[in-house]
């Protein structure tokens, strides 16, 4: 019954194919499928709404906090959290049409931070009163919009220190603690301000004996604009101080977890840099922490007039790194001036800064982005910077990178008339995990169970279990992001029974759940979806081992339609005992055609980026190619499992050396993939019904999960003698 359900459906998808030129996407192009054209506007109140805050939720969706006025007319104005779907619409499920706003006094309400909580609960903070008179301010939200009144007085944590008190930045720690940085003091005096809630909003008097730390520089134009917790439970605040010089300079400061300076940062606890003499106002707008344990901060270095982006990269013993440019400082300028307001990491270390470049009358969205080393990333939108033109002026406020690499802005943007919300998607080039079905950046312990066509698998989001029929015994797995969703599609590939019959892709979309078949193959294809064009979605491919053509040797042909239009075809040189290793070797964002030749362990590679023919000697003819990104710069690694001995061989990026690590035995099947969602593939294999996982941040776990006559999901492309012969 179910293989008449997938060939009617398959003429129905077939007959209304259409065939459209395929145009291929690059890093920092606007997401067309996200609201319109990759952009969003949002209307929350009657006046001034501003979007200050960004996170993305496990299950993708997106979270927006920031402040909107009641009336034009009104001085009074209201935290507002606003939550989209993936695809940018609002998410309906969440207070009022996506929209929730609160008036927690008579006078300004203004948030200007969001975290999320392990249970989904939304913390978003910041600051209450009128001019000269603020106090700090949080709300927690439950997952539906609603006030969590299980939270201080119902859903609403007031605190005062001094006239003017506001939170700019908040964190939950690893005991689900909330962690607020912010300001407090008066018109001519202020110091960094850190305050620890316990779960029930109370303060937490474990936290410097009353829940509250009040840092000097000195006095002056003193404020925290940013907080980041490490690793090791230690919290960062970083702003700007004023100097003995009469400056204001970047600042940073580092505690303990019971709230004291941590002397092993700079000697007292704190950090003051400077760019230039002739700057005088360095402001620190945000803070994140890299996979070394480095802090990268980034604002502004300017005078009042002149207006930059402005970075610099902190050790973890709080001095400057001079690997960053050479002396841990960056600056980009812009003629027409311009503001640093977020930053964010990708997996592979590239480091991602939004803000908002000014001509004088207009602002304009702008996402700048640095290689490790400070350098801009030319491979970047137009030599590392991106601008997005939104109405008649636009700012970004905020920037977050969602599970599948894309990067998201938040700010505002004006119409002439009046501010809006402003929320835009950007694709990328970093690699999306594969096998993961969630969408939490994690591959997914799954099987096929080809006995009865069932799917089975632990979401790594939750834990949760799945089960789904989709397939049938003769069917070959062939999952993929078809959709470009950030979340694996499950498909099966048809195999064609005789010359004269078509082979199928069956593809389930996770994005919307229906059902699509494509034509495409024929009786000697293998399956071998992947990015094929770079437009973030996966395309349906084959690869063919042996093509002969007259007056030609023989060739190995990789044929892949594009997800928007008709099919196009890379030939790869090889011989009749080379099978399918194609993956993105080159690290620009396309899948590379290329085979393994197991007679003498040789690699031919094509690489899109520049056609070229590459040929590698690596691995034995009894090894199997187990290709994947293990070290996370976003180049698929040559590597081999050889099950005579157990023993993993991966050969970096560069060629120039490689690591062997023992992990198996000789009746394991190799199942690599990104488990821990650190950005590297870790070694993993399936055996008896067991999963056994060396993961590269999480460490090793096994997992019992499945039958011995399962195939396990991460296997689908691996191929071996063995594998393919079956086939």
């Amino acid at each position: 019954m179910f293989h008449n359900f997938l060939m009617r459906a398959s003429l129905v998808c077939v007959s209304l194919m259409l065939t459209v030129v395929g145009v291929s996407a690059a890093a920092g192009d606007l997401d067309f499928l996200f609201g319109l054209g990759g952009k969003v506007v949002t209307t929350v109140g009657n006046y001034r709404n501003f979007a200050e805050a960004i996170a993305i939720q496990p299950d993708g969706k997106i979270v927006v906090a920031g402040y909107a006025g009641n009336s034009i007319n009104s001085s009074n104005i209201d935290f507002a959290v606003v939550r989209y779907n993936t695809d940018g619409s609002l998410d309906n499920s969440f207070g009022v049409g996506g929209k929730v706003t609160t008036r927690i006094s008579d006078s300004n309400d203004i948030a200007r931070a969001v975290a999320l909580q392990a249970d989904g609960k939304i913390v978003v903070a910041g600051y209450s009163g009128s001019f000269l008179n603020t106090d700090f301010a949080v709300v927690r939200y439950n997952t539906d919009g609603a006030l969590d009144k299980s939270f201080g007085d119902e859903g609403i944590v007031i605190i005062s220190i001094s006239s003017e008190d506001s939170i700019t930045g908040i964190a939950i720690d690893a005991n689900g603690k909330i962690v607020a940085a912010g300001y407090s003091g008066n018109s001519s005096n202020f110091d960094f301000a850190l305050l620890r809630f316990n779960n029930n909003g109370s303060l937490d008097t474990s936290f410097d004996t009353d829940g509250k730390v009040i840092t000097s520089f000195g006095g002056g134009f003193t404020q925290a604009n940013a907080i980041a917790i490490q690793a090791d439970g230690k919290i960062i605040a970083a702003g700007t101080a004023l100097t003995a010089s009469g400056d204001n300079d970047f600042a940073l400061a580092r505690y303990n977890k019971d709230g004291s300076l941590d002397t092993s940062f700079d000697g007292d606890g704190k950090v003051t840099a400077s760019f230039r003499t002739d700057m005088d106002f360095d402001v620190i707008s945000a803070i994140a922490i890299d996979s070394a344990g480095k802090i990268v901060a980034v604002g502004s270095g300017a005078g009042f007039i002149e207006g930059a982006f402005a970075l610099m990269r902190f050790n973890p013993n709080g001095s400057l790194d001079t690997s960053f440019d050479g002396d841990g400082k960056v600056i980009t300028s812009f003629d027409i001036g311009g503001t640093a307001s977020a930053v964010a990491i990708q997996s592979n270390g590239k480091i991602i800064v939004a803000g908002s470049v000014f001509d004088g009358s207009r602002g304009d969205f702008t996402l700048v982005r640095y290689n490790n080393n400070g350098s801009l990333d030319e491979s970047f939108g137009t030599n590392g910077i991106v601008t997005t033109l939104i109405n008649e002026s636009s700012g970004a406020s905020a920037v977050a990178i969602q599970a599948d690499g894309k990067i998201v802005a938040a700010g505002y943007s004006y119409n002439s008339v009046d501010f809006e919300f402003a929320v835009v998607r950007y694709l990328t080039d970093t690699r999306r995990a594969k096998f993961d079905f969630d969408g939490d950046g994690k591959a997914d312990i799954s099987v096929f169970r080809p006995s009865n066509g069932f799917w089975y698998r632990i979401n790594s989001a939750d834990n949760s279990f799945f089960a789904i029929q989709f397939g049938l015994g003769i069917d070959l797995i062939a999952p993929a992001d078809y959709d470009g969703d950030g979340k694996t599609d499950i498909a099966v590939y048809r195999p064609a029974t005789s010359i004269l019959s078509p082979a199928f892709f069956y593809i389930l979309n996770s994005s919307d759940g229906m059902f699509r078949a494509e034509q495409f193959g024929n009786i000697a294809s293998l399956p071998a979806p992947g990015d094929w064009d770079g437009d973030g979605r996966d395309d349906v491919a084959v690869h063919t081992p042996l093509i002969s053509i007259p007056e030609n040797p023989p060739t190995s042909l990789f044929s892949y339609r594009p997800s928007s239009g008709s099919g196009n075809s890379v030939t790869v040189d090889a011989v009749s005992d080379g099978f399918s290793v194609a993956n993105d070797y080159d690290g620009d964002g396309k899948m590379d055609a290329a085979v393994f030749r197991p007679s003498g362990g040789i690699w031919v590679i094509r690489q899109s980026s520049n056609n070229q023919l590459r040929t590698v000697q690596f691995g034995l003819s009894t090894d199997i190619p187990v290709p994947a990104d293990y070290d996370g710069d976003g180049k698929t690694n040559l590597a081999v499992f050889r099950p005579s001995n157990g023993v993993w061989y991966i050969l970096n990026s560069t060629g120039s050396d490689y690591d062997s690590i023992p992990f198996g035995i000789s009746t394991d099947r190799p199942v690599p993939a990104d488990y821990d969602g650190d950005g590297k593939s870790d070694i993993a294999v399936y055996r008896d019904g067991i999963w056994y996982l060396l993961r590269s941040t999480a460490g090793f776990t096994a997992v019992e999960f499945g039958l011995p006559s399962d195939v396990p999901v991460p296997s689908a492309y691996i191929r071996d003698n063995q594998s393919v012969s079956e086939k």
